[in-house]
This record gives C-alpha cells, sequence and structure tokens, in this order.
C-alpha cells in the first residue's frame, strides 16, 4: 500500500498521465488548460473565457482549432483516456510483475496511491457522465466508453488469470473501482481502495483457480 512519501502530488494532467510532454502548439496549450480546469472545477463551471484567458488567446484564435466549447470537451475526455489508460495499465502491470492475478489486484494498490495525491477529485470521466446525465449526450457517451474499455481490459487480465467467468470478474471489479472513486469523493476516506481490494480478494478465490500450495 501506498505512503504519504508516494502519494501523487499537485501536478498538471500531462505531468502525471502525458509522459511530462508540455504543450507545444496553441491547439495543446488550450485542451491541457481547459483538462486542468475541467477536472479541478467541473465542466460547467468553466467558461470559454476563463479557458482563454489562462491561455492568453481571443475567441477568433480559439475558432481556429476547437468548433466549440462541446469539441473542446470531447477533445479533452479523448486525451485523458488515452493518457490516463496508458499509465493505469503501465502502473498495474509494474506492480503486479506481469501475474495477471496480482494485477488485477494491484488495480486497487495504484488507486490507493492516486487517493492519496492532493490533486484527486474524483473520476474524470464519471464526473462527466455525471454533468451530461443524457444517455445520448456525444460527452456524456464518450466518458462511458472510457469505462466500458476498462471493464473490456479487466475481462481480458482475468482470462489471463483463468477466471472461470471473466467478465462477471470484470464488471464486479468496475463496480468495486467506481464504488471506491465515489466513496473517496464524496466521503473523503482514503481507505476506500484498500476496502474495495478486500472485496476484489474475494471475487478472484470465487472465480479463480487456487493457486498451488508451496
Amino acid at each position: 500500500m501506498s505512503t504519504a512519501a508516494d502519494a501523487i502530488t499537485d501536478k498538471k494532467a500531462y505531468e502525471l498521465f502525458g509522459r511530462g510532454i508540455p504543450p507545444q502548439s496553441t491547439r495543446q496549450k488550450l485542451l491541457f488548460t481547459a483538462l486542468d480546469l475541467f477536472y479541478t472545477h467541473g465542466i460547467h463551471a468553466v467558461g470559454l473565457d476563463r479557458i482563454l484567458a489562462e491561455v492568453g488567446v481571443t475567441k477568433t484564435t480559439f475558432y481556429n482549432h476547437f468548433p466549440s466549447k462541446d469539441d473542446l470537451i470531447l477533445e479533452c475526455i479523448a486525451t485523458r483516456d488515452a493518457w490516463e489508460s496508458r499509465w493505469f495499465e503501465e502502473e498495474v502491470e509494474k506492480r503486479g510483475g506481469g501475474d495477471s492475478r496480482a494485477m488485477l489486484l494491484a488495480v486497487f494498490d495504484v488507486l490507493d496511491t492516486w487517493f492519496c495525491g492532493e490533486q484527486f477529485n474524483g473520476c474524470a470521466f464519471l464526473n462527466a457522465a455525471i454533468e451530461f446525465p443524457s444517455p445520448n449526450d456525444p460527452i456524456h457517451r464518450a466518458a462511458a466508453a472510457h469505462m466500458d474499455n476498462s471493464e473490456k481490459w479487466l475481462a481480458e487480465l482475468a482470462t489471463q488469470a483463468g477466471a472461470s467467468e471473466p467478465q462477471r470478474v470484470a464488471e464486479e471489479f468496475s463496480v468495486l473501482i467506481q464504488g471506491s472513486m465515489v466513496t473517496r469523493h464524496a466521503m473523503n476516506r482514503d481507505e476506500a481502495a484498500a476496502v474495495s481490494r478486500r472485496m476484489a480478494e474475494a471475487v478472484l478465490d470465487r472465480y479463480l483457480p487456487p493457486r498451488p500450495r508451496k
């Protein structure tokens, strides 16, 4: 489990998840700035004028790069999806050492470290889906797609680990993951991921073959 020293510090999204490469073009500056403002304050709470002021450009310049604020939001979701998914999977593999069962449990160790960081403000994709609640809204669909892809990845890990019902494992893990995020965010409980990890162990005991005794 993580310690205070391991906790993610207050960094920009590109520093945490995007390989630390700062924005180079005006388009990237708009995108990266919006990523951080939307996550910190909420999408609806951040007007286009604030983003433009942070970057130091005019509306004309903005519209040269994005047709609308909604297009910017969709690009933010796609960018964070690519960054965060890659970062998360790499962290899980590193902590799990390539062992599929250990990697499934490492999911909650990575969450635990993230939850201990000062910057944690909930799941960006769950937040977006809540702010745009209609299931037909393109922004809602984009946010939900991230969670759907995460579940597919969990199912792949469960298959590799020899689960009898890998999709069931993925579904139950998804509920535990989202539940721990909501509990940490809404109730400020740092131990939320650790609690979910204990429940996840029971899920694996139910669906995975027993490990051979040494």
